[in-house]
């Protein structure tokens, strides 16, 4: 198990193994489960080494022969949580997070979590009190899935490592697969691509005996949650000066958290104003601590024939100079594309929604430098309303006499308009049809807005939904090229921040995100700041794969075992029709690339290597 994920830590291996622990009552429904049987305990972990690069970071770590943890994460705010436990009596042997997590929840309990900010996925076991303290962190970034058999408890970061455990009897999920198909990827639930495995929840923790954790019906408790402002007030001058400045406060505080490392920082720069507002950030903190290096920027970039749309080097090469920064460029290649997608699918686990290219080309480039963190600017656009369909939600809920006032504006904006006008159509229908007419008739329009729904709401909304799909996609496009991504939009203040901001300050004046360009106007450039057209990471797929590639994508999907197993025929494959979209496609192609490497292809993952060594633990 350990082995198959070695991608997410290959600077150690450890383990803990112990036969002590005694289950203390039987459990109903296993007969030859007995009060006196041991319960067998065995933790593994992968080192990535970034805080603390002594031995004594090293995991499973046990802190005084009671707390034993295996923890993927960073926990930002260690160092005042040890001033805190020092305070309170605790003594430490390292400066790594993982011993301060053991502290903390020795000292707080479960509250420990409330005080943490970063993002995690742990299991801590208490040997002493036969207990079991399993949590993620508030937004999923870390992953953490299980599986629960007749006396068996497996957990691992990734699905992998999983199926290689000769206990674990998981088949995959053809109807989860189907809804893939039809409506795209999802982290919501517990369910995965797999039946018998899920997903640990985000924003919670399970605290139970170690019996209990056998049981399948057992309920993580909640411990976060974020309220939107659903207000309607109007937008104000002097407040939007404010909500600036304590915006761009909390964002650069998060990214002074985000550099604490013990190995080189660098980021990832798309050109846009997100990642870019980090690089602006991270060279003047470094500026200020007398740190002389220049940082490391990394891009993927398409000028090859046929992909120039999708072209975001501009405005990467002027940010590069006028902040300085070392700039590390890479273009994906049309001939390298079917073997980096096929490495891309295995780690990603479950197909997603394109084929990630920009990504993990991204990440493949920081992995050919002596760069191991990098900061990103994911998650700025579901709390700042910065894809253009929000302004559907703003205009359905907005005061007929202000359309007249903002709707002109719009027209500046590529496609700013369309989406504007679909608002309009929707809130008039709104006030005048009620809630059944109104739906039935955006239904029929294919207007994809509820405009009963404040914008602040659909945010949040966004941000347990689609964006967790996106933050799954950066951790497994970074750990699958042994980088940490760190995201410093995700630093809960922020989050609990911008959700209290009303949306009058989200969108205004025509401009998507207009509290972030208010906050750094005058610090970066114009033509970042207020740059009109959005691309974010753009990938060239179409391109790809109704030219040089067509016949591979077509070959791939039109394997006879896959078909078989899906229970589809020819006639039910789109991509050779022109009315599906390509993102549609691309779906069928990474479904397929899954398929051969997890199901049924000559080189699927098999539950147990037969040439693997059983070891009786």
């Amino acid at each position: 198990m350990s082995d198959a994920q070695v991608h997410r830590g290959p600077d150690g291996q450890g383990f803990m193994f112990s036969r002590e622990v005694q289950i203390a009552q039987k459990i109903p429904g296993l007969a030859d489960f007995h009060p006196e049987t041991p319960c067998h305990i065995a933790l593994a972990h992968q080192r990535l080494a970034i805080v603390d690069l002594s031995p004594l970071g090293h995991q499973p770590m046990v802190r005084q022969q009671r707390y034993v943890i295996t923890f993927n994460g960073e926990i930002y705010n260690h160092i005042e949580l040890r001033a805190e436990l020092e305070v309170i009596g605790y003594r430490f042997a390292s400066h790594s997070d993982t011993e301060v997590i053991l502290a903390a929840y020795d000292a707080w309990g479960s509250d420990c979590l409330n005080k943490f900010n970063g993002m995690w996925a742990f299991v801590i076991v208490d040997v002493v009190q036969n207990r079991v303290f399993m949590a993620r962190d508030r937004f999923g970034i870390k992953p953490l899935y299980y599986y629960q058999g007749d006396s068996t408890f497996v957990f691992a970061s990734e699905i992998k490592a999983l199926l290689v455990h000769p206990a674990v009897q998981a088949s995959p999920d053809k109807e989860f697969c189907r809804n893939y198909l039809k409506s795209g990827p999802t982290e919501e639930g517990r369910q995965t691509a797999w039946q018998g495995i899920s997903r640990f929840p985000a924003a919670c923790f399970l605290e139970c005996n170690l019996e209990q954790i056998y049981k399948e019906n057992f309920v993580p408790t909640l411990y976060w949650d974020v309220e939107p402002n659903l207000s309607t007030e109007g937008f104000d001058e002097a407040k939007a000066k404010q909500l600036a400045n304590t915006y761009y406060q909390l964002l650069e505080d998060a990214v002074r958290l985000r550099l604490r490392a013990d190995v080189k920082v660098g980021s990832a720069l798309s050109g846009g104003l997100d990642s870019s507002s980090i690089v602006y950030l991270i060279n003047k903190i470094l500026s200020e601590q007398g740190v002389a290096d220049r940082q490391e920027t990394f891009s993927s970039v398409y000028k090859s024939p046929g992909t120039q749309d999708c072209d975001e080097s501009r405005f990467i090469d002027h940010l590069a100079q006028v902040l300085d920064v070392r700039s590390n460029q890479i273009e994906p290649q049309v001939d390298e594309v079917p073997d980096e997608h096929e490495k891309m699918i295995y780690a990603m686990d479950c197909p997603p929604e394109s084929t990630c290219m920009s990504g993990w080309h991204t990440f493949k480039r920081v992995a050919q430098t002596d760069v191991t963190v990098t900061l990103d600017g994911q998650g700025a656009d579901e709390q700042l309303a910065g894809y253009l369909p929000y302004l559907s939600y703003w205009f359905a809920q907005m005061p007929l006499s202000q359309v007249l006032v903002e709707f002109p504006k719009l027209f500046a904006i590529p496609g700013g308009a369309g989406y504007a006008l679909r608002g309009v159509v929707a809130g008039i229908a709104r006030r005048v049809l009620g809630k059944p007419f109104t739906m039935d008739l955006i239904r029929k329009l294919g207007y994809r807005i509820d405009p009963f729904i404040h914008l602040n709401q659909k945010l949040v909304q966004d941000l347990k939904v689609s964006l967790r799909v996106l933050i799954h996609y950066s951790d497994r496009v970074s750990m699958a090229h042994s980088i940490e991504s760190r995201m410093p939009f995700m630093d809960y203040r922020v989050v609990e921040f911008l959700a209290s901001v009303p949306a009058a300050y989200k969108l205004h004046g025509g401009w998507t995100k207009y509290l972030a360009r208010r906050a750094f106007e005058g610090r970066l450039p114009d033509e970042i700041v207020w740059r009109k057209d959005k691309m974010g990471w753009s990938i060239p797929e179409k391109h790809w794969f109704e030219g040089p590639l067509k016949e591979w994508m077509l070959e791939r999907v039109n394997e006879p075992a896959f078909m078989q197993w899906l229970g589809v025929g020819p006639a039910d494959l789109p991509l050779e029709r022109s009315g599906p979209s390509m993102r549609e496609k691309v779906r069928w192609l990474n479904l397929a690339t899954w398929y051969q490497l997890f199901v049924g292809g000559p080189r699927s993952l098999q539950p147990m290597d037969s040439a693997a060594e059983k070891v009786d633990l």
